[in-house]
Order: C-alpha cells, then sequence, then structure tokens
C-alpha cells in the first residue's frame, strides 16, 4: 500500500474510533452517576426510614449492575 493509500483509510475508520471512545466515555460517566445514585439513596434511607427503602435500594443498585454489565459488554465487543 502506498502511503496515501494508508492515509485514505485510516480516514474513514476515525471517525468510527472517536464514536467508540465517545460511547466508551459517556457509560464510564453513567457508571459514575449511578454509585453516586447508591450513595444518595443510602444517606436517604437513613435519614427516611420508610418501608418503601430497601426496595429502593434494591433498585439503586440494580441499575448500577446494569450499568456495569453493559460498560463490560461494550468494552468487549465494540
Amino acid at each position: 500500500m502506498t502511503p496515501e493509500q494508508i492515509l485514505i483509510t485510516g480516514l474513514q475508520v476515525l471517525p468510527y474510533v472517536f464514536l467508540k471512545l465517545f460511547a466508551i466515555v459517556l457509560l464510564f460517566l453513567h457508571l459514575a452517576f449511578s454509585f453516586v445514585l447508591i450513595r444518595q439513596t443510602k444517606i436517604m434511607i437513613n435519614v427516611i426510614e420508610e418501608q418503601i427503602s430497601p426496595a429502593l435500594y434494591t433498585i439503586s443498585v440494580i441499575h448500577f449492575l446494569s450499568s456495569l454489565i453493559i460498560l463490560i459488554w461494550t468494552l468487549i465487543f465494540l
């Protein structure tokens, strides 16, 4: 391959690389958000003790685990 062909091929692939990196960064931010959500739920449960508190905590943990699974899946297959 000539240097021009390598450059053209690189420029064709570059947008996909940026898109993949952008998606991975956003998924890391979403994982951080879901971790903060768990922390806030714990704090809220300590302040306000209601019967629905364990359900809210369970939902926030499920949200965190699903975010983690999606991030791992994306890192493996993207």
